[in-house]
């Protein structure tokens, strides 16, 4: 049995069940650079204390994330992500204020339904642009910052946007990389003013790091033998597979 500070202990099965998830999202974020989130969110939520969850996926993303983000920042395109990290910042502490307050099942399953809308959205071609407005940009960066700060899962405004555009694969995987680099420094700080970070976030971080690692490793490797076409199969079929989780949980 398996113990977290504050809370009771947990069987062994539920640990090895949490390790897949987090071994399966590393790989996800080595293989395109976002989804962790996506992935885990709603499955840890369905196994620990929500808030607990996604205050602990935030530190996961952070870690993981910072040896990749020097290689991304040289292919980002900054006209691109700029706008929408600005109006992303804004929103994240709002986000973060719902997250402490609100009842978190409801929460997932609607940003399960959300997930879905972008997903056939993008599926129907009728999202694809060519020069977007400043408008749209910022509305899909607070959007993002929204999700963020409410439950650690803003990939599905960005990645349908950007996945939208003419982009190559390799320049959207360094926007998103950078992009959720910027907005989780400032969820770090939300999370801890409204009293979500704890031991027991310390400790399952702890925990779950190596796994973590270890999948995103096999994700990097992954990445540099695939091609457009599949990048894409694989962000799709990511997203419609969490949204349908999300709603269903």
């Amino acid at each position: 049995m398996f113990a977290l500070a504050g809370d009771t202990p947990m069987g062994i099965e539920i640990w090895l069940i949490s390790l897949g998830v987090v071994a399966i999202a590393g790989f996800t974020r080595g293989f395109s650079g976002f989804g962790s989130g996506l992935i885990l969110a709603p499955a840890l939520s369905l196994l620990f204390n929500p808030q607990l969850a996604v205050a602990t996926i935030l530190l996961i993303d952070m870690t993981a994330g910072a040896g990749i983000v020097p290689g991304a920042v040289q292919k980002t395109k900054w006209r691109q992500v700029l706008p929408l990290a600005l109006s992303a910042i804004v929103m994240v502490p709002v986000g973060a204020h719902f997250l402490a307050l609100l009842n978190p099942t409801l929460l997932r399953r609607i940003i399960g339904g959300l997930i879905l809308g972008f997903v056939l959205l993008l599926l129907s071609g009728k999202s694809r642009y060519t020069d977007p407005h400043l408008a749209l940009t910022s509305g899909v960066g607070a959007l993002s910052g929204f999700l963020t700060g409410l439950a650690g899962i803003g990939g599905p405004p960005i990645v349908l946007y950007q996945m939208s555009s003419s982009n190559l694969a390799a320049a959207n995987r360094a926007n998103f990389i950078v992009f959720f680099a910027l907005i989780q420094l400032i969820a770090l700080g939300s999370y801890w003013a409204s009293g979500l970070m704890s031991v027991a976030v310390g400790s399952l971080f702890i925990r779950f790091l190596p796994a973590f690692f270890l999948g995103q490793m096999l994700g990097q490797l992954c990445f540099k033998r695939v091609d457009e076409t599949l990048f894409r199969r694989f962000v799709m079929g990511l997203l419609l597979t969490v949204a349908v989780l999300a709603l269903v949980a």
